[in-house]
């Protein structure tokens, strides 16, 4: 059985970009701004439903990073320094911790456009425990354990509160464990992510991306959340070996770097070659990362592709 739904930041359409810019300018309003945004994230949430998307997000259109609402509303963090993502040509501000975190619940939601996504079943995204952790600045803490174990909090509190606002599924992403791997990582990384989903009644998700699975399996595939998944444009997919439990595989088999629209054929092949090789019953196709590096058309067009592979993987 196949599903598909989306991974990441949805590009924000030129209207929107421009928009936005008036108002860091002062020349619009914020009443505007927002019913752009809301009315941007009511045609992805159509776009996904017309296509047949199992799971339905706004996009994060308000997100300027993954990280950004937790660094602007958790007491004590602020949005420091400009930094690379990775290895794209695109930007985060590095969150600075300057004091012990406490969980404030909510601030996903509040940059959520929850209106758009009423009545759907709907997904949200959040950073891993160990992924926020890794891309902070700690001025507070000087111990990783830590400063694991209350970002771990931060993010139970959130997803709770995703949770209780109606959302049905809930992916937490995380570049670091594969782009950055660091030896003894997987297991602080589990007990944190286990912590943030305890009795948490929605489907959960770890999703990595831009870097190899390989070296971290089979122990990625043990992590306590109902789906697990990578990139396969950064993956060596023929040297994959293990078994998933009862989870369901996420394989990011459309680029999310690259504008070249793939053939819908050759991208279920792969992803039924990946399935039988970790002995997965159930596959999520997504795309291997956030969208928003490629023009507003073109992740349109990949949305598109989305549904045929998920129809051709049956």
């Amino acid at each position: 059985m196949a599903f598909a739904h989306l991974t990441g930041i949805f590009p924000r359409s030129e209207e929107l970009i421009t928009a936005t810019r008036a108002f860091e300018r002062g020349r619009t309003d914020k009443s505007a701004l927002d019913r752009l945004f809301e009315e941007e994230a009511q045609r992805l949430v159509a776009l996904e439903v017309e296509h047949g998307l199992d799971y339905v997000t706004d996009g994060l259109l308000r997100w300027q990073d993954l990280l950004r609402p937790l660094a602007d509303e958790l007491p004590g963090v602020h949005a420091g320094p400009v930094t690379r993502w990775f290895d794209n040509n695109s930007f985060y501000r590095r969150p600075v911790i300057e004091a012990p975190l406490e969980p404030v619940s909510g601030a996903a939601l509040r940059w959520t456009s929850v209106r758009a996504l009423e009545g759907r079943p709907w997904k949200a995204i959040l950073p891993s425990p160990w992924a926020f952790a890794a891309l902070s600045e700690d001025r507070a803490y000087g111990d990783d354990k830590a400063l694991l174990r209350d970002v771990a909090e931060v993010l139970r509190a959130e997803a709770a509160s995703l949770a209780a606002a109606g959302c049905r599924y809930i992916q937490f992403s995380d570049p670091v464990l594969v782009a950055r791997p660091r030896e003894g990582a997987l297991a602080p990384a589990q007990l944190a992510l286990a912590r943030v989903v305890e009795g948490l009644n929605v489907c959960t998700a770890l999703y990595t991306f831009f870097g190899d699975a390989v070296p971290l399996l089979p122990g990625l595939l043990d992590f306590p959340v109902h789906e697990v998944g990578f990139d396969l444009f950064a993956t060596e997919v023929d040297r994959l070996d293990g078994r998933v439990r009862e989870q369901v595989l996420l394989l990011g088999g459309l680029n999310g770097r690259n504008s070249l629209l793939e053939d819908p054929q050759e991208t279920a092949q792969t992803v039924r070659r990946v399935a039988d090789r970790l002995h997965a019953d159930q596959v999520a196709v997504v795309p291997s990362c956030d969208l928003e590096f490629l023009p507003y058309e073109v992740a349109v067009a990949k949305v598109r592709r989305l549904a045929e592979v998920k129809r051709l993987v049956g």
